[in-house]
Parts: structure tokens; C-alpha cells; sequence
């Protein structure tokens, strides 16, 4: 058996003896070089953990793992490492580092790639939020519609305006603007203007409520009311009415009860503004260069503060007719003046009663000289009852029309003449124009009555006739009985006629006028469908 050696560690080493085969086929197989004892390394093992201290025999030592059997017979002999596990753990093999700059390179590389995805999902909006596309000009439906795809909740704000209703006018973010659409965004869409409520506002915010609703043509009327000063009681149009800035809008605002301004205004309408304003009315006539039955001034005069329900004068200008014969000069004057007028005239009422359809006046009244004039509703005929003597003018009974008999003296000159000068000459003092058309005893179409029967006249005897011896005055043709022309026209709404003539040996001369619509309403069939003729057969046959 080998002698156990020492290893480089002082560690006994058993030595395989000389018999071992493979021991010597190992030191023959082993390449022959001599290394000099200082060469060969120092190797220390540890000692294994709780190995004991005593030294290992040879047998002990075949089976210790870190025995290696050596060549005896030369122990400077370079012979085959034998591998032995170290139960020391080594390090793990250190990895080869890349170049700073390569690695500088790929973080650029990287940074770039990351950049561009970025770049390119930002751009197709992936992130970041959405761009407000245009919708400025687009119907509110098709505004919403483009926003709500984006995500956006889309709040609409009505913009009062003239035109345009429903089209988008602005938006907030504004178009091209990138916003979150969490946020979402604002329309504003065209709406059409509205009257606000304002009644029982005071005056100044009413005002101003109307100025920012768009409002510029603001009129301010006052009324009188039991409600507070400056309250405003209704506005035209109504609230929630439809208008453009344009129209014109009235505010009613309640005032303390105060006499109105009301001259220069029309009669009715001074009245009716008076009773809407919570006042009552008198009227007297004066005469004055106004406009004829418009007020001229006001008792109390307006601006004064006057209870509920006070009577206010209101001073009327009603130009008379220039003469009694002015027939156009009494269809628009006032009722009551006309009876002072013709009072004052020296004319003496004959008849006075109010017809009982329409409350309009029948009259006569005679002149000093004769003439005769008739407030009627019919002035075609002269008829009238008598005995009722009451002053209807005066209380207020409407003129229907009118039909004045000239007497001698109030005859204009040429008046009487039977043609169509006469005529004219009696247009011109009435005051009539627009003759249409004349008509006379000769050509009249109407329903003329048979004259009365004449007894038979005896036969005549021959021998009380006058001899003649052929020579003797022959016999004149007998006129007419009924003699006259008659001439009618129009002049605004009203009809008139002029008739000159009469029966037998008597001339009379008329002069009448209505309302075109009082001769539209009788049947002239009978009279070939004319005005003239038919009021010349009333005048001369039946009246």
C-alpha cells in the first residue's frame, strides 16, 4: 500500500497502492514534466464543518472526497488536475457591459419610438382630450349631434334674436379649441324675442327688462289707477309675445287720476280715453278755426290731479254751415250744437220727434223767411207728422239727413231756372259737387199714377161758337201738369239731388242729401235703376 502523503493543505492524503491499475495507467498516460515544488500552487481546503481532528487512515481516506491518488514515483511530475467540488460556492460569472454609448443609443432609440406613438395617438386624439369642431352656423340639431360624438354633453343657451331662429351663433370652448370633454361645452342657438313679464313692475326695471330682451322702440303711456305710481299695469304686445327689436311696444303705467292732454284729439276718442282713465265727460260747442269736432281746451285743464270718476269739460270746435242751405255743413256737426245754430238762425222747431230704429233725429224747423229745413232719415219726401215739439237735437238725436226748401228770399240767383244751370247754381250754394246725372218730367221711368177722372164735357153747341170765317185763334196745347228737373251726384259717402219745379204753374225748388247707403237700400227696379228719377218721382208725385 501507498504511504500516505500530506496534500498543499496539511491535510493527510491516503495514497492508492502500487497495484491500482488505473493509477498506473494514469501516471503512464500522463504527460512526463518536471514542475519545480515552489511552482505548483498552495491550496488550501477547508476544513469541513465538524470533521474531526484525528488524522484518516488509508482505508478512511478512499472513501474522503478530496482524496486524489498521486504518482509516487515522482512527485514533481506534472500529472491531470482532478476535478474536486469546492464546497465553497463561487460568484456567478459576470456579464459582459454594453458601451456607454450604445446604451445611450438604444434609450435614444427607445425615447424616440415612445415619442412617436405619442405623438401620433395624441394627434389622433386617443388622449388629450378632443378638438371643439365648428359648429357655428349649423341648426341646433346638427350642432349637438357633432359635439355628443366627441363625448361632449352639449348644454344649449338660448340668444334672443330677429332671425335665424335655431342656428347655432356661438360656442363655448370656442371651435378649435382641444378641452377635455368631461367638461363638456355650451351652445348658443338663435331664439326668437319674447315679451318679459312685466306687469306689476315699477316703470324703470320694466324698462330696463324690455332693453335686455332686445327691445329699442319702448313708448310709455300713462293711466290713471288706484295702483301705485309708476306700477305698470298692462304692456301691447302681451307678455310672451313674439316681436323684433323693431316693433313697437307700449307700456300702460299707473298715475294718480290726472286730467289727460287731450286737445287737438276727436271728440269720441277724448271721451273714450277720459272713461278708460276712470273720468266722465261734459261737452259744450264753441266756435273756432279747429278741426271741426276735435277738442279745443279742457276744464279742468289737463295735468291735474282730480278724484275718481270727475267730470271733465271738454270745449269742442263744431263749425257751423256756413248758411242754413250748407247741407254738407250738418252732416258732421255735433247734434247738440245744431240746435243752439238754429236757434240762433231765427229758426222755429215745428216738429221734433227721434226715430225709433238707429235714435236718429226727425225735425223741421222754419225760417223767418219762409224756407223750410228738415232733419230726416228720409229727405226724399217732405212728410212729417206733427205735434211732438221736442228738441231732439239737443239731446243728442244723429243726423241722418238733410232736405232744405229754399223760400224767395234765401233762393240763389239763377236757382229757379228749370235746366241744368239752375241746377248747378244750387250745387254751389249747398255746397254739392260731382253731378252724375239729371232727369225731367219728360224722360222720367216710374210708376206715374193715372191723373183723376173729368166728368164728360157736354157736347158744344155749334151755333154758341164763335164765327170765325175761318180765321180765329187756334187752340194752345195744355201743359204738363208736373213740370221740374232733377239732378243728382255723390260726394263722398253721402248722395245728393237738387229738384227745381212743380205742378202746374208752382216752382219749388229742393235741395236734400243722405247716405249712399239709404238709396242703395230701396228697390229701383221700378225706376230703371235710377237715383235720379227715383227721388224726382217722390219729390214731384208723392210728396
Amino acid at each position: 500500500m501507498a504511504q500516505d502523503e500530506k496534500n498543499p493543505l496539511g491535510e493527510t492524503v491516503a495514497m492508492p497502492p502500487d497495484s491500482d491499475p488505473d493509477a498506473t495507467q494514469l501516471a503512464d498516460e500522463a504527460p512526463t514534466r518536471r514542475v519545480a515544488p515552489e511552482a505548483l500552487p498552495t491550496i488550501v481546503l477547508p476544513a469541513e464543518k465538524d470533521a474531526p481532528e484525528t488524522a484518516v487512515d488509508g482505508i478512511d481516506a478512499l472513501g474522503d472526497p478530496y482524496f486524489s491518488p498521486v504518482v509516487p514515483n515522482d512527485l514533481t511530475e506534472a500529472r491531470v488536475p482532478v476535478s474536486i467540488p469546492s464546497p465553497v460556492q463561487s460568484l456567478p460569472e459576470r456579464k459582459r457591459r454594453l458601451p456607454r454609448w450604445a446604451v445611450a443609443l438604444i434609450v435614444v432609440v427607445l425615447l424616440a419610438c415612445a415619442g412617436g406613438v405619442a405623438y401620433y395617438t395624441y394627434g389622433q386624439e386617443m388622449w388629450g382630450g378632443k378638438t371643439i369642431p365648428r359648429v357655428v352656423g349649423l341648426t341646433q340639431e346638427e350642432a349637438t349631434r357633432a359635439l355628443e360624438n366627441l363625448g361632449f354633453a352639449v348644454s344649449v343657451q338660448p340668444v334672443a334674436a330677429d332671425d335665424g331662429f335655431g342656428i347655432v351663433l356661438a360656442c363655448s370652448p370656442s371651435e378649435g379649441q382641444r378641452v377635455d370633454p368631461a367638461n363638456g361645452a355650451t351652445i348658443s342657438v338663435a331664439s326668437q324675442r319674447t315679451i318679459p313679464q312685466i306687469v306689476g313692475m315699477d316703470v324703470e326695471s320694466a324698462h330696463q327688462a324690455l332693453l335686455d330682451a332686445g327691445a329699442e322702440n319702448v313708448t310709455l303711456s300713462y293711466q290713471n289707477s288706484d295702483q301705485p305710481a309708476g306700477t305698470v299695469l298692462a304692456v301691447s304686445p302681451e307678455e310672451g309675445s313674439a316681436f323684433v327689436s323693431s316693433d313697437p311696444i307700449t307700456v300702460t303705467v299707473a298715475r294718480a287720476f290726472t286730467v289727460p292732454a287731450l286737445e287737438g284729439m276727436p271728440l269720441s276718442d277724448a271721451q273714450a280715453q277720459l272713461e278708460a282713465g276712470g273720468l266722465t265727460s261734459t261737452v259744450i260747442y264753441v266756435e273756432s278755426d279747429a278741426e271741426k269736432s276735435t277738442v279745443v281746451s279742457l276744464d279742468p285743464p289737463a295735468g291735474t290731479e282730480v278724484a275718481a270718476g270727475a267730470s271733465i269739460t271738454l270745449a269742442v270746435a263744431t263749425p257751423m254751415p256756413h248758411e242754413p242751405y250748407d247741407l254738407m255743413g250738418y252732416l258732421d256737426a255735433a247734434p247738440q250744437a245744431l240746435s243752439v245754430y238754429l236757434a240762433d238762425a231765427g229758426y222755429t222747431l215745428d216738429y221734433g220727434e227721434i226715430y225709433a230704429s238707429g235714435g236718429n233725429a226727425h225735425v223741421a224747423y222754419t225760417g223767418a223767411s219762409g224756407d223750410l229745413l228738415q232733419i230726416t232719415n228720409e229727405p226724399e219726401t217732405a212728410h212729417y207728422a206733427g205735434g211732438s215739439q221736442a228738441d231732439v237735437l239737443a239731446r243728442g238725436a244723429g243726423v241722418g239727413g238733410v232736405r232744405y226748401a229754399f223760400s224767395a228770399e234765401t233762393l240763389p240767383e239763377g236757382g229757379a231756372t228749370e235746366n241744368e244751370s239752375g241746377i248747378r247754381a244750387v250745387m254751389e250754394a249747398c255746397g254739392l259737387e260731382g253731378l252724375l246725372d239729371t232727369c225731367t218730367e219728360s224722360d222720367i221711368v216710374a210708376p206715374i199714377p193715372d191723373p183723376e177722372p173729368q166728368e164728360p164735357a157736354e157736347p158744344e153747341d155749334p151755333a154758341d161758337k164763335e164765327s170765325t170765317d175761318g180765321e180765329g185763334d187756334a187752340e194752345e196745347p195744355a201743359e204738363p201738369a208736373h213740370h221740374f228737373i232733377c239732378g243728382y251726384g255723390r260726394q263722398g259717402d253721402y248722395t245728393w239731388a237738387v229738384i227745381i219745379g212743380g205742378y202746374e204753374g208752382s216752382t219749388r225748388v229742393v235741395a236734400l242729401v243722405a247716405p249712399t247707403a239709404h238709396f242703395s237700400s230701396v228697390n229701383l227696379s221700378s225706376f230703371g235703376g235710377s237715383v235720379c228719377d227715383y227721388i224726382a218721382y217722390i219729390d214731384q208725385y208723392t210728396g
